[in-house]
């Protein structure tokens, strides 16, 4: 494992951040950013890690377990709960592959974590994908997998995703060998991107406080180029207002912790709704969506803003079930992207 760095700040991506904003977005960011409390640990992907020559790519697919979805961790320290200037990184879409009028008329508000009607090639589902790591660091291997998401930054690179997929709270050691799987459906249908770089929020590095439950990831490029110029990204929302309509995206798969939902982590599914946060209390920091999909949803976008051509703004991912049994089935926590998870932004976006 290599050995965690604190990193004070990144001034490439400080004197890039006004190129991907409006002026009033890059002046309200420069604000945010002097609120900014502690900072984020980053670790540097060995090169052996790096290279897929060695790897089984469908052998890791079929045999990968989900990371199981954890119980609500929470907040401890004062700063998850709190709120600092709104920052908002605009999305950058592909040219091609937006999704038909007529599937856009079947959305609708459920819990339910159905089928993504949309194909794995078209937006959103393009630029969200399985993520793989192993999560045992030492001579064996255990293969598992998260989702995240590709989002705009000044390095074309940077996936968002949850702090648990990236960092072992209890062990103390990060994932290896982590590998994304953009547009998953019964396989990689875009290719796959190796990471070079990953980090987490202090505070989940520090006490694996749900509210701050937030992970970052920089992947190299792939055949056709950085991930982002193939296949967009979407925005990313920091401090921003709560009570929105949200899109969550992932890859469950049936957890026999909560009862009554079924799904083969094989095809990517969805929620969609209006969020609640919770501002004190155990689930203080965190935000609330009804859903019901479960393990190897997490890390999954929860899109915001979205536009007519289905891309938008990640504003919180998949965290939590907030405790176990068959009355939180349809329960999904997300961490409010306040100041912590904007400096893990900002550590990695020019890395």
């Amino acid at each position: 494992m290599s050995t965690s760095r604190r990193i004070l700040g990144c001034a490439a991506a400080a004197t890039a951040i006004a190129a991907l904003m409006t002026p009033a977005t890059a002046q309200a960011t420069a604000g945010a950013n002097s609120d900014l409390k502690g900072s984020a640990p980053v670790r540097t992907v060995p090169l052996g890690e790096q290279d897929g020559s060695r790897l089984d790519f469908a052998a890791i697919a079929r045999t990968a377990k989900p990371l199981a979805a954890p119980t609500n961790v929470p907040a401890t320290r004062a700063d998850s709960l709190s709120r600092g200037t709104s920052v908002r990184i605009a999305p950058v879409a592909p040219k091609a592959a937006k999704m038909s009028s007529k599937l856009q008329a079947e959305m609708r508000d459920t819990n339910a974590g159905g089928l993504w009607p949309g194909a794995p090639t078209a937006n959103p589902n393009r630029q969200v994908g399985k993520l793989y790591f192993d999560t045992d660091p030492g001579p064996g291997v255990s293969w598992s997998w998260c989702t995240a998401t590709a989002v705009n930054s000044e390095n074309k690179s940077t996936l968002i995703t949850a702090g648990h997929c990236v960092w072992n709270t209890s062990t103390r050691q990060w994932y290896t060998n982590l590998w994304f799987a953009p547009g998953y459906q019964y396989g990689a249908t875009e290719g796959w991107y190796s990471a070079r770089t990953m980090s987490t929020t202090w505070n989940y590095y520090n006490s694996g406080t749900s509210a701050d439950d937030m992970g970052a990831v920089v992947v190299n490029a792939g055949s056709n180029g950085r991930i982002v110029d193939v296949l967009g990204g979407h925005g990313s929302w920091f401090n921003g207002a709560t009570n929105q309509y949200r899109t969550s995206l992932g890859y469950p798969i049936t957890d026999w912790r909560w009862p009554g939902y079924t799904a083969n982590g094989e095809d990517a599914r969805y929620c969609q709704g209006t969020d609640y946060y919770y501002g004190s209390g155990t689930f203080a920091g965190q935000n609330y969506l009804g859903c019901r999909m479960t393990g190897g949803a997490s890390g999954g976008p929860w899109l915001t803003w979205v536009q007519s051509n289905w891309m938008g703004y990640v504003n919180s991912v998949n965290s939590n079930k907030g405790g176990i049994g068959s009355s939180w089935a349809g329960v999904m926590f997300g961490p409010y992207f306040n100041n912590p998870e904007l400096q893990v932004f900002n550590t990695v976006r020019a890395l």
